[in-house]
């Protein structure tokens, strides 16, 4: 009598070869990325996200018990890592390197129905994508986060596949959920929609030819607006509509008006855009060598390539990590022209195959010097955020109550493993006029005052108000992340609260602790 199958031999060969792409992504994805998977801080945002997820997990409300300026899939992807069974930010970045990283390139591969050009499409993606630097590539940044739904949506726009209503619904609706984890994902849209003009098969009549395609441009757009429209309806049964357009929509807006002075818009292009540029050159000009092996696919990538770059220069600052989208249809681009060279096994194949591994071993020994020994080039890597942490646990007050940071370290809420006693984890442009990413601003050469808004500091001191912080942390005096220009003092009715119920118990490099008047007797450590 004949056994069942089970296991392995369930599989037919299709599915064993598909099974073993995955894998195969897998490998090289925790390979590429093993060397900063346990760094604590490879960029403050990842610190704010986690501190935001976790108060989720306490049962809050985001935008309203906790805001900050990111869609909610971010922060509900931080809080799954951690309701897991995951501990801290390592935990986040191995559930990227394991799982999400692995299935966009795997989605990258599916474009080409996972042949030879799929293959190398997915690995063109985990290595060029981990060859630049950790601060932005290595970080659990949203970019990173929302190439898996936004690659499944281009996956779903290749050449050849059926042009269906349902299936550009589909697409629509991934680039939906892609803005819900970052805004900027709505700028793939044009691509899509240019693959739907050219996705109608010939033989209809013009006038239904026109009309076919405008019913698939609509299935697209209205897939894209149900993902949004779901979210904003789950907040208004909360009470948070308002919030979450404020903080998803209006106060992006604001940041986006980023006041950057022309001199250094330009510098950090030169400093940032054209390095990445430099890096990636074999991949555009393989993608480039493309166009007649793609055929019209050519155009739909180079249109997401188009909006990818739209979107890293939104406020003119140039974050590495605003330059994340770029890599997958670069990577699918380049595809098609490295296969054909890697055939011939000339030059070409040869340079193919060593700039990437270059550029990663250069990259990953940069990042390690960094991040490793006496470096100070990144704030993140400065011993003032566990050395503080260590105070407030040691002092006999410690649980006591919630904590607040006033400034950009939301480090120290991770190292002390206290909750936050306001709303804002970092304390943004409503509280101060203080853009992130503005060095003029940074260095008062400029001020926004446009951009507080009062209403925002009544609450957060209604909230410091409600939840009595047992400690109060000022970062101003330290400089940390150009809080020097925002002292205390700033805020008038901020500085009130804490010199009336708080006393001064520790400087730790600049850094000040105030503790909750009441707690001497047994807060002495």
């Amino acid at each position: 009598m004949r056994r069942p199958a089970f296991g392995w031999d369930i599989l037919g060969i299709e599915a064993r070869r598909r099974l073993l792409i995955l894998l195969l992504f897998a490998a090289v994805s925790v390979a590429t990325r093993a060397p900063f998977l346990a760094v604590p801080y490879l960029d403050l945002d990842e610190a704010a996200h986690l501190v935001v997820a976790r108060e989720l997990l306490h049962g809050g409300t985001l935008y309203v018990d906790v805001a900050d300026n990111r869609p909610p899939l971010l922060y509900a992807f931080y809080a799954l890592t951690q309701w897991l069974g995951g501990s801290g930010l390592p935990a986040v970045r191995v559930w990227v390197a394991l799982l999400v990283l692995p299935l966009t390139a795997f989605a990258a591969s599916a474009f080409f129905r996972h042949d030879r050009r799929g293959i190398l499409a997915g690995l063109l993606y985990l290595v060029y994508g981990a060859a630049y630097l950790a601060h932005d590539m290595h970080s659990v940044s949203p970019e990173v986060l929302m190439m898996l739904p936004l690659a499944a949506a281009l996956m779903l726009a290749r050449e050849g596949a059926p042009a269906s209503p349902l299936r550009f619904f589909a697409q629509g609706a991934l680039v939906g959920v892609a803005a819900l984890v970052r805004q900027q994902a709505a700028l793939w849209l044009p691509a899509l929609a240019l693959a739907a003009w050219a996705a109608e098969p010939p033989g209809l009549a013009a006038a239904g030819a026109r009309a076919r395609r405008a019913f698939l441009l609509f299935a697209l757009g209205a897939g894209f607006v149900v993902p949004l429209a779901a979210c904003y309806a789950a907040f208004a049964a909360r009470g948070a509509a308002a919030e979450l357009v404020f903080w998803t929509w209006t106060h992006n807006l604001e940041y986006a008006r980023n006041p950057i002075p022309t001199a250094e818009a330009v510098e950090r292009a030169a400093t940032t855009l054209v390095p990445f540029l430099v890096a990636t050159a074999p991949l555009s000009w393989a993608g480039w060598r493309s166009r007649a092996l793609l055929g019209r696919s050519w155009w739909t990538l180079a249109a997401a390539a188009v909006g990818s770059l739209a979107g890293a220069t939104l406020g003119l600052r140039f974050f590495p990590h605003y330059l994340v989208p770029l890599y997958v249809p670069l990577a699918l681009a380049a595809a098609p022209a490295t296969a054909v060279w890697l055939d011939e096994r000339g030059p070409k194949a040869h340079a193919a195959l060593a700039w990437p591994l270059v550029l990663l071993a250069g990259f990953t020994a940069a990042n390690l010097v960094l991040y490793g020994g006496s470096s100070r080039v990144y704030e993140e890597t400065r011993l003032v955020f566990r050395r503080v942490g260590e105070r407030l646990r040691a002092d006999g007050c410690y649980g006591e109550g919630p904590l607040f940071v006033w400034g950009f370290a939301p480090e120290i809420y991770v190292e002390a493993g206290l909750r936050p006693a306001s709303r804002y984890v970092m304390p943004q442009a409503p509280l101060t006029g203080y853009v992130p990413g503005n060095r003029a601003i940074r260095n008062g050469k400029i001020a926004a005052p446009s951009l507080v808004r009062a209403e925002h500091r009544q609450r957060l001191l209604s909230d410091l108000q409600r939840r009595r912080p047992t400690f109060v942390v000022d970062t101003a005096p330290s400089g940390l992340h150009g809080w020097g220009r925002y002292p205390l003092e700033a805020f008038p009715e901020l500085a009130a609260f804490v010199r009336e119920g708080f006393q001064p118990v520790a400087v730790l490099d600049g850094v000040w602790i105030w503790r909750r008047r009441g707690c001497e007797a047994a807060g002495r450590p």
